[in-house]
Formats: C-alpha cells, structure tokens, sequence
C-alpha cells in the first residue's frame, strides 16, 4: 500500500513539523552546495495537464537536487491524452516507468483518481480548484520561518476564494495549526459553503470576514484590521448586521495583521462573467501604515495585476521567497515519502475516510468533479454528514462538494424513499447494516428495480381557486411593500418554486405592466449562477442580484434548509439590499430561525405529515391542488 499526498489532511500535524525539519536541514545543504544522495537510483514522473511553472520546476529541480532522476510530461496536449486515453488510463502507465508521481490536472478530485490508478506515490500538485497540498507546504514554512511559528497568528486571505485552489489547502492548515483567518473575498468569489462547513465541522473553526474596502481603511486606521465577530459566512444571510467598517469600530476589538495572503483570479475557472466587478489590489498606499509594519504579503503566485509591483522590495513582501522555498520543502516531502514508504501504509489518513462512505450513490454535483468526466472503478465515493438536527449530506470523497441527499433505498426489501428528516432514523440503521443504497432521483430508484414505499390516505388541503387567490394575495404583498419595481428581482426555487415566481411576475405585469426580472435557483444542480428564466432576455446570462431587492419564492416551507441552501447561492452570486421570501405553504416544524414574509396559506401539520404542491405546469393531469400526505412505516414494507 502506496502513501500519497493528496490533500493536506493526508497530512498529520507532526507529519508536516518532520517535514519542515527536514526542509531546514534541505536548505542548509543548498546553501552550502552539499551534494546529496537521499534519492539516488529513484525517478520521478511529473505529469502536468494544466501549464505551470514553480510547481514543476522547482519538484523536478528537488528531484534532481537529491540525487533523483525526472521524467516529464509537462504538456498533456502533445500526449496521448489528446487521443482520448483516460487519466486512469495514463496514470497505469506512467506509474510502471517511476518510483514517484506528481500530478497537475485541470479537474477537482483528479489527484484521486490518479492514485487510485497508480501503483506508486501519488503527489498532488493542484486539481482543478480543490487542493493544492504541497503550495500549503511553502507557505506555512515561509510563514514559520518569518514569524517563528503558526500558532495565534492571523492571516487575512484575500481574492479568489471560490476558485482558489491554494486557499482551499491552505485555511484548512492554518485552522489546524491554531492561527486565525480573516477571509477578504471579491464580490462572486466567496469560499463555497461546502468549505466553510467543513472547517467548521473538522476543526470546529469559523473564519472572521472582511470586505475588499477594509484593507483600504487599514492605511488610514491606527490599527491593524477591524472584523466582524467570528461567525459562518451563511449565517450573515439570516441577521440585519451590516459590514460597513466604520459601524464595527465601535464594538470591535483590534486585531494585528501578520500576513496578507493573495490570490489572483482564476478566470480559467469561471463559469460566469466577471463584469463589473472590482478586484482586490494591493499597492504601496495600503501598505504604508505603520500598523501593518509587521504584515508579511504572500502570493503563491503568478500575480495578475492584484499586487503591485512597487512592493517587489518591500521586505514585507515574501512571494519570491515563498516560490524559492519550494524547492527545499519538495525535497523534503519527497525524501519523507521515500523514507516512510513501508511504515507510512499503517498510518495512511485516507483509512477514516472508509467509514460510513455510500458505495452506490448519485453523482456529484460539482459539474468539474472527475467522477462526472471519467469513469470511476471505485465503489466508494461519498460519505455521509450527519448533523445533529437530523438531516444529513453526501460528501463526495473526489472533490469533497456537497450534495442533499435525495432518495433513499433498502436492499433488503427493495424499496425506496424520498429523503427528510423525518427518515433520518432510518438512513442511520439501514447504513449500520449495510443495506443502505442513495440514488439520484425517483427515476434511477425505479429503473434500478426498486418499487416506492407505500403512501399513506392524501387529502387535498387546497384546489386551484384557493391557489390562484393566495397567489393575488402574495402579489399585492409584494406590490404594497415594494416601491420600485425596477430595483425587483424575482427568484424561484427550482422546480415549484421557480413555476410559482413566474406566475407571480406575470401578476405583476398584467397588474402595474412593469416587467420585473425573473431568476431560478437550482439548490441541487451544481452551480451557483442565478439563471434566466427560460425566455426571459439575454438567455444563459446569470441575473445580476447586487444591490438589488431579492423576493424568493418557494412552495412549501419545511424544515428551511432548502431555503438556507438557495440564499446561499443568491448570496455568492451578489449581496443583495434586502432578501424576502414568499411560500405558498408553511407547514411549520423549521429547524432553521427562517421566518417567511409572505404566505398563502398557514399549515398546521404533524412532524410525520408532509405537504406536496401540485401545479398544472407538472402535474399529468395539469391540475393545481396542495394535498396532505403521509408514508407507511417503512418497516412495514
């Protein structure tokens, strides 16, 4: 059994302490031009599918510095990659002409797959815009070596964070070595949820958040840097607390500033376009307070314009330095794998990860995931989050996205279910037993040979004349509390949500004749864009939500946690003026504190009963009605 470094969870805290001894005694060694034999008669392959030129140059240069050989593959295009071989394919091959393997590729969760494939170690050297383990590596040594060491120190990350795949490694890092994160995110590039969910359920940490205009105030300001209490980013969605700094100085306490790490965009990586909005950039006039004379200015590089390069001299300034210590850190991590191949296989961190993981599952739903571009042999590729509010998601073990889960099934009995929390119980026993199955959709459950769980009695609660008058109802809500309709974006929760804010949009053309634009949010489809609706103009442009009134709209209220999941997504998209949200049905029983603005139709319900909205939109017989249902005890079936 192979040790590979794949994430820097793969990674023990005094793992990466040996590994940074080592880097010293490395770098010791250049200096003093010692010629070293550490991995003498072993070749390293470097198959890079993405450009690159400090990750490359300075593995190979480590390689060859301890006495190893290289052999590259440094443009995948000019390879038979461009045939259509498969990574898996490649990575069977290349691993029978090496000892070691690092690898670059443009998808999330290559790195996995690849050592999946291999039969030698694998490096990851950066997958698409999830890890870049070895580039946390250089910076926390750069950071240890300036500041004597990690703990209590804060770091403000600033930039691309949705994207960054070096900021993804490195906050995890810096939680788990005790130092505090400030997140300065542009506009649209936030951290993914999923992210900032996991620091807070691994390390139980919550990064501190600024905006791009505070570390302009920093240069006027006698101290270092104001932030807003630590908190997790999508709970700002559910207060009034506002982020302008001025309104923090008041109550907050100073914080020094030890580093500022930089981030360029990655346009590469983006989906949507990025009109409009202005970057982070950092330029002598923020740096020249004599609060921030301690502040180190990190950039993994290469720069794009966010730093400018009159701050090159600045002895503050450490991203060359950081670049030149790659070399003696990959030394030293490739020295580590080497002298600890045998004894690492015993202690491997990918081990934990088989616990409780999903073998037949659906796919992930990060479209850049490697599991949804090539075929996967592996069975395991979730594993389950659980939360103590009885829910729980899928965690894909590839590229480590989120998805709810859907359907629910039973081996044994060969029936399924559509997930809530009500089942939770169930999912918890038929997975400590091993019949748990989780499938994408009703239509795979079904043409996978698995027949529904009995309904219980339906009772229709509402017909379509009770619909269409809580609609007029919800529209003259809207109307009365909205002065300016030209400032109004109206947002539909995929499916019944977003037929619903349609026809609410068309109430608000036939009654005033403004057209107000309308938006649909898919909580599970994978991306964060708000799309169009179909027809609506400018079709397959995201609508712009900065700045703008957001009224949400959904069919039923339940627990709230499809609601949290859809203001998310608005919220990374542009930070609206106000949020509302409107649903036709609440039937109580939330566990998030998610009060509606607007409702048509109040429901007392018990915990057991559900509530389903028909509309004549999707329904076979294309009637509106809203039923009151329950299910048969699934042990019954």
């Amino acid at each position: 059994m192979t040790r590979d470094v794949l994430a820097i969870a793969d990674l023990a805290d005094e793992e990466i302490e040996e590994i940074f001894r080592r880097a010293e005694r490395m770098e010791a060694a250049l200096k003093s031009r010692e010629k070293m034999h550490d991995a003498a008669g072993t070749i390293m392959a470097t198959v890079f599918y993405e450009p690159s030129t400090r990750t490359r140059l300075s593995f190979e240069a480590a390689m060859w510095r301890l006495g190893g050989a290289v052999i590259s593959a440094p443009d995948m295009k000019s390879s038979s990659a461009a045939k259509g071989e498969t990574l898996a394919d490649t990575m069977k091959v290349v691993s029978s002409y090496a000892d070691l393997l690092v690898v670059r590729h443009f998808w999330d969760g290559a790195a996995r797959l690849a050592a999946e494939s291999a039969d030698i170690p694998v490096i990851n050297a950066g997958d698409g815009s999830h890890e870049h383990p070895t580039q946390t590596l250089c910076d926390l040594y750069t950071l240890r070596r300036a500041k004597g060491t990690l703990k209590g120190l804060t770091v403000a990350v600033g930039g691309d964070l949705k994207y960054g795949r070096t900021v993804h490694s490195l906050v995890r890092a810096l939680a788990r070595f005790g130092a505090n994160i400030v997140i300065v995110p542009v506009r649209g590039m936030e951290f993914p949820g999923w992210l900032l969910q996991q620091l807070a359920d691994e390390y139980a940490y919550q990064p501190r958040i600024a905006r791009p205009d505070d570390l302009k105030a920093l240069a006027q300001d006698v101290h270092a840097l104001y932030l807003t209490p630590a908190k997790p980013h999508q709970l700002t969605l559910f207060t009034d607390a506002e982020f302008d700094l001025e309104e923090r100085l008041a109550s907050a306490e100073p914080i020094t500033l030890d580093a500022l790490y930089m981030t360029r965009q990655q346009r590469e990586r983006q989906d949507t376009p990025d009109d409009g909005v202005e970057y982070l950039r950092v330029d002598k006039e923020t740096f020249q307070d004599p609060s921030m004379r301690h502040t180190l200015l990190m950039h993994p590089l290469p720069r794009t314009g966010e730093i400018s390069a009159a701050l090159d001299r600045d002895p503050r300034s450490v991203y060359f330095q950081q670049a030149a210590y790659g070399v003696p850190v990959r030394m030293a991590l490739i020295t580590f794998l080497l002298d600890h191949r045998a004894a690492a296989a015993a202690t491997v961190a990918a081990a934990p990860r088989a616990e409780g993981t999903i073998r037949i599952g659906p796919r992930c739903a990060n479209p850049n995931c490697v599991t949804r571009r090539e075929e996967v042999a592996s069975e395991r590729r979730f594993r389950l989050r659980r939360e103590s509010n009885g829910g729980g998601h899928l965690v894909c073990l590839y590229c480590e996205h989120e998805l709810r889960i859907q359907v629910i099934g039973n081996r044994k009995s060969r029936h399924f279910h559509v997930y809530d929390e009500p089942m939770y119980g169930y999912l918890d026993g038929w997975m400590r037993d091993g019949t748990l199955v989780i499938f994408d959709s009703v239509k795979q459950a079904e043409e996978a040979g698995y027949k529904p769980y009995k309904l219980g009695p339906q009772k229709a609660i509402m017909n379509a004349a009770e619909i269409e008058r809580s609609l007029a109802e919800l529209t003259d809500a809207i109307l009365a509390d909205t002065p300016e309709l030209n400032e109004l974006v109206i947002i539909g929760i995929k499916t019944a949500g977003a037929y619903l804010a349609h026809r609410l949009v068309e109430r608000i053309r036939t009654a005033r004749g403004v057209e107000v634009e309308l938006g649909v949010v898919d909580v599970h489809g994978g991306s964060d864009a708000i799309q169009r609706w179909p027809g609506n103009g400018a079709d397959g442009e995201p609508v712009p939500i900065a700045d703008r009134s957001v009224v949400v709209v959904d069919d039923v209220i339940n627990s709230g946690w499809t609601v949290k999941e859809a203001l998310a997504a608005i919220w990374r998209c542009g930070r609206p003026r106000e949020a509302r949200l409107a649903v036709l049905v609440d039937r109580g029983h939330r566990q998030l504190p998610i009060k509606p603005t607007y409702v048509g139709k109040h429901l007392p319900t018990a915990p057991h009963e559900r509530v389903r909205v028909r509309l004549r939109e999707l329904d076979r017989e294309h009637k509106d009605t809203v039923v009151i249902y329950s299910y048969v005890d699934p042990k019954a079936a």
